[in-house]
Parts: structure tokens; C-alpha cells; sequence
């Protein structure tokens, strides 16, 4: 039996011309995660990340407070699908579509809409679609699985929110509304082995949960 711990990267640069990196919130997140693992006198049997950088700083961030920890495995299957891709192809198909893509709010409205589309097949020049993205992410769980004890992931919110799917045999529109709430280091727990996964926990920020640290709970 395992216990997996995923949690979602720390805030990343959104706005910017490279997103797939922590802010300084971002990194602040990822050491009070650390700080908290410390603190319940958590360590780790196995740990996964996907291959981003936002998934690397994270962990790194995490493992600033923890020590002789197990060396990481990087799983593709854990990375995110390409949001942005799928927003501009969405908004091909929908010209009249205006989002000022720099504005988070309005960006996200978008991709729900995008994400959508995507499943039921309607976006075009996409490099994956949505079967093999739910493919590729149903692969890693035997990797996951496999190891006994406690078991950390790093991913992104689709990912995490496919597991979610998976487990629960949630519809696609259930899945995209818990994707679009995943928090920044926000952790989802399960119990289980290669033949059966509960889910636990859903997205939940102990260490982030005193008024003094209220303002680093971020979704971008």
C-alpha cells in the first residue's frame, strides 16, 4: 500500500514570455511546503516530477528542508498539456473570442472553454489530443503505484486533475472545473496500490493555511 502525495508546482510566471518557472511566490510556496513535511516529520520512499522546470524548482524548493531524500524519477506522462496551444487554436475556430490573454481571469475563462472544445475533438493543429493526453497520464499510474510507503509527485494541474478523473469517474466538465481550482503546491492525497486508488485529499494547503501566509494561495 502507498501513500501518494501530489502536489501541483508552485506559482508560475504567468504574463510573461517564459511561464515554465517559479516566481518568488512560487518558491516561498515550495519551501513552506518543505518547511511543513519537516514539521509532521514526513519523508519520502519514491519521488516523481514531470521533465518542466516549474516541476524541478518545486521540488527543489521542497527539498531545501529535507534531507537524504531518495533521487528523483521524471515521468513526461506527469507534464502539463500545452494551455497556451490549445487557447490560441480555440480561439482560431472562435475569432470573435476577446481575451486579453495577459489578464488571468479572462485567460482561464478561455482555456475552460478551449479545454472543452479540445475533448470533444473540435480544436485543430494541436500537437496531442485529448485521448492521448488522458493516455499518457493513465501510464504513469503503475509507476506511481508500484513503490510502497510514502510516495511524492510534483505535476500541474491537468495532470493531477485527470488522476482526479480516473479515480472517481468524474465527466470531462467536473474534471476541467476542479483543474481550473488546483492552488499552487496545493497537495492531493490517495491510498493504494496498482489495483485500486481512493482519493484522500483534494488540493489542500496545510502550509499555507496561517493569516500570516494567506497571501501566497495562488492558482496562476
Amino acid at each position: 500500500m502507498a501513500e501518494i502525495l501530489m502536489v501541483r508546482h508552485g506559482q508560475a510566471a504567468f504574463g510573461t514570455d517564459d511561464y515554465d518557472r517559479l516566481t518568488e511566490v512560487g518558491w516561498e510556496q515550495s519551501r513552506l511546503l518543505g518547511d511543513y513535511f519537516v514539521r509532521r516529520q514526513m519523508t519520502f520512499d519514491a519521488i516523481f516530477t514531470g521533465t518542466m522546470r516549474r516541476h524541478r524548482e518545486t521540488l527543489a524548493g521542497v527539498l531545501e528542508a529535507l534531507s537524504e531524500q531518495p533521487p528523483a524519477t521524471e515521468l513526461p506522462g506527469l507534464n502539463e498539456f500545452d494551455f497556451h496551444a490549445l487557447v490560441t487554436a480555440y480561439r482560431a475556430l472562435n475569432p470573435d473570442t476577446n481575451v486579453d490573454t495577459r489578464d488571468a481571469r479572462a485567460f482561464y475563462g478561455c482555456l475552460r472553454d478551449a479545454l472543452l472544445a479540445w475533448n470533444r475533438g473540435e480544436l485543430i493543429d494541436v500537437a496531442e489530443d485529448w485521448a492521448a493526453f488522458e493516455s499518457r497520464v493513465r501510464g504513469t499510474l503503475s509507476a506511481l503505484t508500484e513503490p510502497r510507503g510514502r510516495v511524492l509527485v510534483v505535476s500541474s494541474g491537468g495532470p493531477i486533475s485527470a488522476v482526479v478523473r480516473e479515480t472517481l469517474q468524474l465527466s470531462v466538465e467536473n474534471m476541467v472545473n476542479l483543474n481550473l481550482q488546483a492552488l499552487n503546491t496545493g497537495i492531493t492525497r490517495y491510498y493504494g496500490n496498482q489495483k485500486l486508488l481512493r482519493l484522500n485529499t483534494f488540493n489542500a494547503v496545510p502550509h499555507l493555511e496561517s493569516p500570516d501566509d494567506s497571501r501566497l494561495i495562488t492558482y496562476t
